[in-house]
């Protein structure tokens, strides 16, 4: 579809979905919300600290937002990667905005550990951690993250 079309024939996305409840303080993956998305942790992350970006106002790409929003969004998923490392102990973090199936703005903030297997570390998190391998998010257990995670934005936003 041509850029942005998907919104002019009333396409909702899993993303709006999400945004919608972060919005109304339903969603509880929230971890903050900064100035152009919502940081959320991943219900089945793919490593430890796994979280995403939903932009807010939902687009259905990076290009449809000006220069200044590019960067500001950028920017802000650039300070959940930050938080990660310093938080988790990441060495690393991998960056994706894919949107191939979702179809609207968001990213996937993936943070890679010296622990992980050497062959795993190599390999995008995706494909080196089968659904079956992975522990799903708990709002209980990972209630210290997420506090953590909330401390860390908001001296940093």
């Amino acid at each position: 579809l041509p850029k942005g079309m998907n919104y002019l024939l009333g396409m909702v996305t899993v993303i709006h979905e999400f945004v919608e409840k972060a919005q109304k303080g339903e969603n509880p993956f929230v971890i903050a919300k900064l100035e152009t998305c919502w940081v959320v942790a991943t219900e089945q992350p793919l490593t430890r600290g796994h979280c995403m970006t939903l932009a807010d106002p939902v687009v259905f790409s990076v290009n449809d937002l000006s220069e200044e929003l590019r960067m500001k969004y950028f920017r802000d998923v650039c300070r959940v990667g930050d938080a990660l490392i310093e938080i988790n102990g990441a060495y690393r973090i991998n960056y994706e905005t894919l949107c191939n199936v979702a179809q609207a703005l968001h990213s996937h903030i993936i943070p890679r550990y010296n622990d992980e297997p050497e062959a795993k570390r190599k390999e995008r998190a995706a494909v080196a951690y089968p659904s079956n391998e992975i522990k799903n998010f708990e709002p209980v257990r990972d209630a210290k993250f997420i506090s953590e995670m909330k401390k860390h934005l908001a001296r940093h936003s």
